[in-house]
């Protein structure tokens, strides 16, 4: 698991990112690996990033 940080652009052309809980499944079929987002926990700006960054290392 990880913390895995999107990128949108408003249309004022500031940039808001935001953060999910992320995890790598492999898929055989297709031959590559697929993201599985498990929890988004919102935008950047209105979150303790370190404080999240020590709950998915605890997990």
């Amino acid at each position: 698991m990880y913390l895995r940080t999107t990128k949108r652009r408003r249309k004022d052309g500031s940039e808001v990112r935001y953060l999910q809980l992320a995890h790598n499944d492999w898929d055989a079929e297709a031959g590559q690996s697929r993201v599985q987002v498990i929890y988004n926990f919102g935008r950047e700006d209105e979150l303790d990033r370190d404080a999240i960054a020590r709950l998915i290392s605890s997990l």
